[in-house]
């Protein structure tokens, strides 16, 4: 009496024969043959750590990526204690790529799709840190920063008195974070003038109190124009010397 396999086996078995047959199939090329050392994570320009090598210190608190290395990477290899971020954009901006401590990954495999596209990196002692770049702010600096959390294009201010952005900040601010001793008073308009409304109320200023990072909400969202930087006294909001 002859038995047949169910159709089911066939199949996979049928599946399993084209993909060894196949020549270039992820599943031949897919071992490792980067060098990383440990410690550090290290970029590739093919697949499966293969290529010319970019090596990374997540240690430096600040990183970018080499001009010649801008949309090359294509593999990443993890080999210390810290997590890699990779962006597609400089300054930490647009997507976000986080491979673990010790991980390896080819970066068509992932769902952020970041290879050939890679802009900036830096290492973050948890996952939560690759979505922020609030380190970047020095201390005893105003910094203004096009996206979320820190991220994307900066500017930063020393403690002057009053400042106008100019063309290239105005209405531009997401993201603030006063690293200064002062309390920060963001306007809509030059010359810190100009108010907002919102739910029956008037607003004339948005303040970031000293040491605090933060995005900025509506009404105040889109529309920073100038700032001044202020000391509150006799226990009175700093509100109050804006």
């Amino acid at each position: 009496m002859r038995k047949h396999l169910p159709r089911a086996v066939l199949g996979l078995l049928l599946v399993a024969l084209v993909i060894a047959v196949l020549p270039g199939s992820r599943a031949t090329a897919a071992s490792w043959t980067s060098h990383c050392a440990a410690g550090g994570f290290c970029l590739y320009d093919q697949d499966a750590g293969r290529g010319a090598e970019l090596a990374g210190d997540p240690r430096v608190p600040v990183q970018g990526v080499d001009p010649a290395w801008n949309d090359r990477a294509r593999s990443v290899d993890n080999q210390s204690p810290y997590w890699a971020c990779l962006y597609a954009d400089a300054a930490y901006g647009g997507t976000v790529q986080a491979v673990r401590p010790g991980g390896q990954a080819t970066l068509a495999d992932l769902g952020t799709h970041l290879d050939g596209r890679v802009s900036s990196f830096k290492g973050a002692k948890s996952k939560a840190g690759c979505f922020t770049g609030y380190e970047r702010c020095e201390t005893g600096r105003l910094c203004l920063f096009a996206e979320e959390s820190g991220r994307g294009a900066m500017t930063s201010f020393g403690e002057d008195e009053v400042r106008d952005f100019g063309a290239d900040w105005n209405d531009r601010t997401v993201s603030v974070f006063n690293h200064t001793a002062k309390h920060a008073c963001f306007y809509p308009d030059g010359g810190l003038t100009g108010t907002w409304s919102a739910n029956g109320s008037t607003y004339r200023a948005f303040v970031v109190l000293s040491g605090d990072s933060t995005f900025v909400p509506a009404p105040y969202a889109g529309t920073l124009s100038s700032d001044r930087l202020v000391v509150a006294a006799n226990g009175r909001p700093a509100t109050d010397f804006c």
